[in-house]
Parts: structure tokens; C-alpha cells; sequence
């Protein structure tokens, strides 16, 4: 084994785990998911996003769907998880993970996002920061222990 290759491997724990993971999102979904984001502002908003696995590494972002939230505030949401459940269940679509917002803070994981970090294969959360009379948005998609961010791109439904 080339000696580069081995290094590799050995640093794959630090980024996360495997093969590096890319999204395709669908544009509109993000888009209603931002505005809910804005109007919920200042109190976090989450989203589950259900896809399907394409190849090389890449999961499609087919739906994010709002679930019902059962408290919210500044620092933290709480859905409603048996509704999340039948959502998924419903679908006929992979559970890829979740995103949130968080209100005037940084787009990373928190030490909450992470000690409730479950079943995700990623979470995107969505920094909306109050400038003026306008919001200021940053998305960012990360993975359990991963020092980057996930590169991710959108789609328009219907079109490839």
C-alpha cells in the first residue's frame, strides 16, 4: 500500500468517518426552509431532510419537511420525534438527517447539537443573523466528527 494512501486512512476518523459525502438539495425546499427560518427568527426552526443515496458518496435531498415543534427557543428546538417517525415513515424516502437554524450564531455544531446527535448521517444547520432591517443567512452541512463542512449543490425538481 502506497504510503500516502496509508496516511489517508489513518486520518479518515478525523473528517468524519469514509469517503467524503456530498448533497444535492432541492432548491425550493431550502428556499421555504430559509423563509420559515427568517419569520421563526429569533427562535430555532428544524427540518428532516429525506432523500435517497445516489452513487459515489452522494445523497439527494429529495424533501425537507417541518415537522410539528414542541418548544423553541433562542438556544435549542425540540420536534415533535413520533411525528418525525411517521414523516419518514410515510415517505417512501431514506432519512438522510436533519437542519436547524441557529439565531444569531454561527452555522457549526453546537455542544447540544452534538450530544443529541442520533440517527444523522448529516446536519445542516442555517445561521440567520438580525443586520438592520434585514436577515443575514449561512448554511453549512456537516457530518458527526468532521472538522469541514459537506460541499453540497441544489436542484430545481424537474430538472437533472
Amino acid at each position: 500500500m502506497d504510503a500516502r494512501v496509508g496516511l489517508w486512512y489513518k486520518l479518515l476518523p478525523l473528517f468524519g468517518g469514509g469517503w467524503p459525502v456530498k448533497l444535492v438539495i432541492n432548491e425550493l425546499d431550502l428556499r421555504k426552509f430559509k423563509r420559515k427560518a427568517s419569520r421563526f427568527y429569533p427562535r430555532e426552526i428544524y427540518g428532516v431532510l429525506l432523500g435517497k443515496k445516489l452513487k459515489n458518496n452522494t445523497y439527494k435531498i429529495i424533501k425537507i419537511v417541518i415537522p410539528p415543534i414542541r418548544e423553541a427557543t433562542y438556544d435549542y428546538v425540540i420536534p415533535d420525534y413520533e411525528e418525525i417517525d411517521r414523516i419518514v415513515a410515510q415517505s417512501g424516502l431514506r432519512y438522510i438527517g436533519s437542519i436547524h437554524s441557529h439565531p444569531q450564531a454561527p452555522p457549526t455544531v453546537s455542544s447540544h447539537d452534538y450530544h443529541y446527535w442520533d440517527r444523522d448521517l448529516v446536519v445542516g444547520i442555517l445561521s440567520v443573523r438580525k443586520r438592520n432591517v434585514y436577515k443575514v443567512t449561512e448554511l453549512k452541512f456537516w457530518r458527526k466528527n468532521a472538522c469541514l463542512p459537506i460541499k453540497f449543490k441544489t436542484f430545481r425538481p424537474g430538472e437533472n
